[in-house]
């Protein structure tokens, strides 16, 4: 036997009943085999015993306990006996004594709470945004003012009750279907939320002062849209650098990417995951967006080696089309492909700074870094005015010791550099010699024994004013995470060494 065990392919040494869960997983995946009488680690055959009763009992046993038919069969692979047992992907659900199970990648899942709730509804060719809502709301006592504004001005014709119906945001009858329910002014829907949050810092810590601004902010996903677009907007700096013909807009967030990455968290979010909202963490020097609910399917976005060519797979399909008759989205998909551009080409991203996608089975995370954190406005100035649109013609051009080299040497060096104390600059030598270490390497390094504020004391503070910098950026939270001295850090080390 050469293949190894997948999604679709088991081996067991003997046969137990506990493998009926194995089969039944099977069932409501993809389908599969699993081969009785195979070690496991070799895959070498070692055989079974009684096979002509294991035939009688297998077939019997899967009938049984699960109403369903697999092909039971009895095969010689090297001169011992093995039974082969291929399992048919059911078109309805199927449960081993009243659990259903699921297999994904190479384990087997009991599914249980939301996502037993989302796989009986897929089996049964149901979604949640078309059925009608929980609690029966009849579209006639809500108002749909938002809605009806932004459909008028993408489409031109006012929404007629007759568009409602045929939209599928209500049924017949009158009900709001889930979908009309999210986009009525006043969502009956409770767990419809934003949770936004300006963070003092790069991280999210204990303190009561850790939080410039939090906003909870509940509705209709028209209302939610507009009130986290305009969190982000209060919070987010915006200047621009006028010149002879045209005039350089600065941006800490593309508008486009954020509003793209808001309807993404809205629309595609697990609304099964009543416990949850989706939450906008704004961070000095990035913007995290999370929503409820992994990828569909089995795969992490992660896993897709370019962003630009992720499927697009819809779990709210209906939601999702309202979104494009209103112009908010585009039928193609292209929402990652959009990000990618927006931080190649329509912004001044002097660092190169692109965003990270992230998603677990229970979450979604789009990272989007801020553009203009850690350059000083002289230094955005300098290398705009020395580049074509947003990209340096010089690779090598360093923004953080830009100066005009007519200038007296030793000036650049100490311009803007605030005083250091005994043990930043011992830290920041301590970097200019080893290059990159890790903050426990670090305190060692230092001789700090007893610092278990070393990270708030030290770490922060020089990672806040540029002076040192993560060798990771993208995943802060990395087993291999280490700090680097910045150029603007060994400005400040030379300009205090210097002075001193």
């Amino acid at each position: 036997m050469k293949r190894d065990e997948n999604q679709t392919v088991e081996y067991k040494e003997s046969w137990h009943e506990k493998y009926l869960e194995w089969i039944c997983g099977y069932a409501n995946a993809k389908g599969g085999t699993l081969y009785i009488g195979i070690e496991d680690g070799t895959k070498k055959p070692v055989g079974v015993r009684n096979p002509n009763k294991l035939m009688e009992d297998i077939p019997n046993s899967i009938r049984n306990t699960m109403g369903i038919v697999a092909d039971v069969a009895l095969l010689k692979k090297q001169g011992k006996d093995v039974i082969r047992i291929k399992v048919a992907a059911s078109a309805f659900p199927v449960s081993y004594q009243g659990r259903f199970h699921y297999r994904t990648g190479s384990v087997k899942m009991l599914l249980t709470g939301p996502a037993l709730t989302q796989f009986l509804m897929e089996k049964s060719g149901q979604q949640w945004d078309c059925i009608s809502c929980f609690g029966g709301h009849r579209a006639s006592d809500f108002t749909f003012i938002a809605l009806k504004n932004l459909y008028e001005k993408a489409s031109g014709s006012k929404l007629t009750k007759e568009d409602m119906l045929s939209f599928g945001l209500v049924t017949e009858a009158g009900v709001m279907t889930n979908t009309g329910a999210l986009l009525a002014d006043e969502s009956p829907i409770r767990h419809s939320r934003v949770f936004c949050t300006r963070w003092n810092g790069l991280d999210m810590t204990a303190g009561v002062m850790d939080a410039a601004d939090d906003q909870e902010y509940s509705g209709g996903l028209l209302q939610l849209l507009k009130y986290a677009e305009d969190f982000v907007r209060l919070h987010s700096r915006r200047a621009w650098h006028k010149r002879p013909t045209d005039r350089v807009n600065f941006r800490e967030y593309p508008e486009r990417s954020v509003q793209e990455m808001l309807i993404n968290g809205l629309v595609h979010r697990d609304y099964l995951e009543t416990g949850s909202e989706v939450h906008v963490d704004i961070f000095d020097d990035r913007m995290e967006i999370t929503s409820p609910g992994g990828m569909p399917g089995d795969r992490k976005v992660q896993e897709y080696p370019n962003i630009r060519r992720i499927p697009s797979r819809r779990r709210n399909k209906c939601l999702a089309d309202m979104f494009e008759r209103l112009d908010l989205m585009e039928r193609k998909g292209s929402g990652f492909k959009k990000l990618n551009e927006d931080y190649e080409k329509l912004s001044v991203n002097l660092g190169k700074r692109m965003p990270v996608l992230e998603s677990e089975s229970d979450y979604f995370r789009v990272t989007l870094p801020n553009l203009l954190y850690g350059f000083t406005d002289e230094q955005l100035v300098a290398a705009v005015d020395n580049s074509s649109y947003g990209v340096p013609k010089s690779e090598t051009l360093s923004l953080a010791t830009h100066h005009d080299t007519h200038h007296d040497a030793h000036h650049d060096t100490h311009h803007d550099v605030l005083p250091l104390k005994p043990n930043e600059t011992k830290l920041l030598k301590v970097l200019s010699l080893q290059r990159e270490l890790s903050a426990t390497d670090l305190r060692k390094a230092m001789k700090l024994r007893n610092a278990p504020d070393f990270r708030e004391r030290y770490l922060r503070p020089l990672s806040r004013d540029g002076y040192i910098e993560f060798t990771l950026p993208n995943a802060k939270k990395s087993k291999l995470q280490k700090y680097r001295l910045t150029d603007k850090g060994r400005a400040a080390l030379s300009a205090n060494t210097y002075k001193s």
